[in-house]
């Protein structure tokens, strides 16, 4: 995917209630006088332009501080916000943080992380409804029609696949709503998947193939990766599976120079100059300084960033370069004794012979965050607040000037997740025999120098066994990237990551606040009781009654 830029200000200043495009003249009839808050469909969709337009309210949605961009101190609940609501991090500055709620166990249906990120993805949903209700209004040729409604239609997908993720059963709208019918019922998970997936299937083939597609726009493969995600999330694995193989071999990992440097061939992806490289299959796409399409999510003021950070759970996760776990290996020479790392006693040498994955992903103590400034030095040691390890992936410390207009890409969807997904998707189908599984796995491990899968793990290992291997891998190679809190919930694991969560405060006094598992109340998101309250169609889950 290449750069699209798109003008946030144009559409930022509306009104919520269906309106995405400012007047471009002064006539009179543009606006419906019927309704002066929404723009008049006899005047509007009819050339290419204002297609093109609806089209870039559609990716400008994408942008959003609830979504794939951040605000970490002006009240966002993005991507990072998100990772570090699980067992991935913490949210240091205190419990009025979104989502710090969710991790407690303490969370109420009118809690704003819940109503922001439904909002973030219903105004995608919204502006994605309003193109493929309008696009056969337009005057342009059928071809190019078809191909808008196609994008359109995928980017919807990937909303109902955040929605479907969390919240489970949410309504499903594939129209915009009217003054008349402003209102509409829950539909299950399942509905809703089939009815996405039935979406994809007929109009992905409207989209160009990689590298014909416009500047920045959705090709057919970007689709179904999409495709593969929400049919992986729902348990359709063979639909998964088909998605995902036509995208295998249309792109490939990322590596630094001639790729022996490990550790770069990981960290060197997460930066301006490679945001463009062929591991990106989806990037939201910022510019900046100065043009009103800025990102906020690399803030960190000079130093590590404190307001969220990483869980030593996490950062014990990363293997030692051996392939094994840091309780099993030769090569680890930390401390594995309760309280063995802190703060207050910082174990350096936990830190070395780890994956290169571990400190491409973390700042860790010992290694550099600017130049000169050593993470566990006198000059950080003070940001230390409540964990000893902070996020590296999406930062940028050496280049901060413009840190609140940043320029730097965000990736929905990696290759390396397509490879790790296939992978999943082809275990938890059953049927395939080892050999045709881990290549998957053995590519996203060989690019930064970690074992294959047969020389540490073994072969002839069972489904339950390389369940476990595609769930490590996804979550260090994946980490901060808005895939864990749906991984969890999908895989009925969020107790257990609230174990781990807990057994970080024995152990670190890690976090700055007590978790809680209150049952399955907490496995799955409640519908937001702001919509519960203006729509009477809508009935809470059973869980939060």
């Amino acid at each position: 995917m290449k750069k699209i830029y798109l003008k946030k200000k144009l559409f930022h200043i509306l009104p919520v209630c269906g309106l995405i495009l400012t007047a471009t003249s002064c006539s009179d009839d543009f606006f419906n006088l019927k309704n002066p808050n929404q723009v008049e469909n006899t005047s509007f969709w009819k050339t290419e332009q204002d297609a093109l337009m609806g089209l870039t309210a559609c990716y400008d949605a994408l942008q959003s501080d609830n979504l794939y961009d951040d605000y970490l101190d002006g009240g966002g609940y993005g991507f990072l916000m998100r990772e570090t609501t699980s067992d991935n991090g913490e949210h240091s500055w205190g419990t009025w943080m979104l989502g710090s709620t969710v991790a407690m166990g303490t969370s109420g249906t009118n809690d704003g992380c819940f109503r922001s990120y439904w909002n973030a993805n219903y105004e995608l949903i919204k502006r994605c409804n309003l193109l493929i209700s309008n696009i056969d209004e337009s005057t342009m040729g059928k071809e190019t029609a078809g191909r808008y409604k196609a994008e359109a239609i995928a980017l919807r997908a990937l909303g109902y696949c955040n929605l479907v993720s969390l919240y489970r059963d949410v309504p499903y709208l594939e129209k915009p709503l009217t003054l008349r019918e402003a209102e509409a019922p829950v539909e299950k998970k399942e509905v809703i998947a089939k009815k996405v997936l039935d979406d994809l299937a007929a109009n992905i083939p409207f989209l160009p193939k990689r590298g014909k597609e416009a500047k920045g726009r959705m090709c057919q493969e970007a689709a179904y990766a999409i495709m593969g995600r929400m049919a992986l999330f729902t348990k359709h694995y063979d639909i998964a599976i088909d998605a995902y193989k036509k995208v295998i071999g249309a792109y490939s990992l990322f590596k630094a120079g001639d790729g022996t440097d490990y550790q770069k061939n990981f960290a060197d992806l997460f930066t301006e100059a490679n945001e463009n490289c062929n591991e990106v299959i989806l990037g939201v796409h910022y510019k900046g300084p100065g043009l009103g399409e800025g990102q906020t999510f690399s803030i960190c003021w000079g130093t590590p960033m404190t307001a969220v950070q990483a869980s030593m759970n996490l950062c014990d996760e990363y293997y030692c370069t051996d392939g094994l776990p840091i309780d099993k290996s030769p090569l680890f020479k930390g401390n594995l004794k309760k309280g063995g790392h802190s703060r207050a006693n910082i174990d350096y040498p936990r830190f070395e012979n780890r994956d290169p994955r571990m400190k491409a992903t973390l700042a860790v103590p010992g290694t550099e965050w600017q130049t000169g400034m050593i993470v566990g030095s006198d000059k950080t040691k003070n940001n230390f607040n409540k964990s000893t390890v902070y996020i590296r992936k999406w930062f940028i410390p050496n280049k901060t000037t413009n840190e609140y207009d940043g320029s730097f890409d965000y990736y929905v969807i990696r290759y390396a997740e397509v490879l790790l997904s296939l992978a999943e998707a082809m275990i938890e189908k059953g049927g395939y025999g080892q050999a045709e599984i881990t290549p998957y796995i053995n590519e996203v491990r060989s690019r930064v120098g970690m074992p294959a899968v047969e020389k540490v793990e073994g072969s002839g290992l069972t489904q339950e066994a390389l369940r476990s291997i595609v769930r490590h891998e996804r979550r260090v190679e994946l980490a901060f990237e808005d895939l864990r809190l749906a991984d969890l919930y999908r895989w009925n694991d969020w107790e257990n990551s609230v174990k781990r969560m807990l057994r970080d405060k024995e152990w670190y006094d890690g976090t700055c606040y007590a978790h809680d598992y209150r049952g399955p109340q907490d496995t799955v998101w409640p519908i937001p009781q702001s919509e519960i309250d203006t729509n009477k169609k809508l009935e809470q889950h059973a869980e939060w009654k």
